[in-house]
């Protein structure tokens, strides 16, 4: 009778977290990736030509032109996604689909994010 109940409230729990449907708050880009590159590469050369002045200007400048450019240049294009789960709690998903929009119930399977038919 007890491995019954445990199962049953085993049921229970999994059927209730697949059921379950994160919103999509905000949609927005994503440069995050391409400004380290950025930053890390202006501050390499800004090191090498001006020490260590040179250093902090070129990881600056260098991380305002790789949230652009490099970014697209190295295909590392991603969508940052606000969403709010179902307990009303807010996170943020960073991915490369950006098929999801501002609204849309999304379902979450560890690092896979799925359109809900919800």
């Amino acid at each position: 009778m007890k491995s019954a109940t445990v199962l049953m409230a085993a049921a229970v729990v999994l059927a209730s977290s697949m059921a379950s449907a994160d919103e999509v708050l905000e949609v927005h880009e994503d440069r995050a990736v391409g400004g380290g590159f950025g930053g890390l590469s202006g501050f390499m050369l800004g090191a090498a030509a001006g020490g260590p002045i040179g250093a902090l200007v070129g990881g600056g400048i260098g991380y305002l032109v790789g949230q652009g450019a490099q970014q697209q240049a190295a295909g590392l294009e991603q969508t940052l996604y606000v969403v709010k789960r179902d307990d009303g709690s807010i996170s943020r998903i960073r991915t490369s689909d950006g098929g999801f929009l501002q609204g849309q119930h999304i379902e979450r399977n560890g690092a896979q994010v799925t359109a809900s038919a919800k």
